[in-house]
């Protein structure tokens, strides 16, 4: 892949899925990025951060009951780790090569804000029905690439929801957009559910991408 100026490499990554990280390594090698930019709060980051340096050699636990779902569908495509092997290669990757790595998603106060803001209460006590629906789930997908979209419109169905992922998406854009201001080449490791509006966002905002 030739380097680029000023542009943006967008990788849609499986998290969770253990081959993933191949797929980082490969990306990471062709572009030679200036910065590294992951879909992941800076909460977020830190923890996976303090989690790594400890050695720990178990998987981290599952948040919430969806993610327990989550990972034993997946599990179907591949073996599956936490934290997500695609942010983990990218985390080891700017260690090794001295580049900053940079939480790009939104934090938790403001993902709490936005999440108060669209949520109403009808909705929240809808969610162990939702859940029940889960368990009953019998997910078509063929690959786990068609699996994670899958999930993505049946766990993000609602307008809420849809209303937290869009400002997710503009999150992201706004801080590749300030990334893009002091590096000429920055790669970006996001949920892959989420890859292509996160791609037409970041052209809409007139950030240059470079073809993966």
């Amino acid at each position: 892949m030739k380097k680029e100026k000023g542009k943006t490499l967008v990788i849609g990554a499986v998290k969770g899925l253990v081959s993933e990280s191949e797929k980082v390594q490969e990306h990471f090698s062709r572009f030679d990025p200036e910065v590294i930019a992951l879909s992941v709060s800076k909460e977020g980051l830190q923890a996976m951060a303090e989690y790594l340096r400890s050695d720990n050699e178990d998987d981290a636990g599952s948040d919430n009951v969806e993610e327990e779902y989550y990972v034993q569908a997946l599990k179907k495509f591949g073996d599956v780790s936490k934290p997500p092997p695609c942010f983990v290669k990218a985390w080891e990757l700017g260690l090794e090569k001295d580049i900053p790595t940079m939480a790009v998603d939104l934090d938790d106060e403001e993902f709490t804000d936005i999440y108060c803001h669209h949520v109403t209460g009808v909705e929240w006590l809808k969610q162990p029905s939702k859940q029940r629906s889960l368990a009953r789930k019998k997910f078509k997908s063929k690959t786990a690439e068609e699996f994670v979209i899958e999930w993505d419109q049946f766990i993000n169905d609602s307008k809420a929801m849809r209303s937290i992922e869009s400002s997710r998406v503009s999150k992201i854009t706004r801080e590749v957009n300030e990334l893009s201001k002091k590096y000429d080449r920055i790669m970006l490791v996001v949920d892959y559910e989420r890859a292509d509006e996160v791609k037409q966002s970041l052209l809409s905002s007139g950030c240059g991408l470079v073809n993966d």
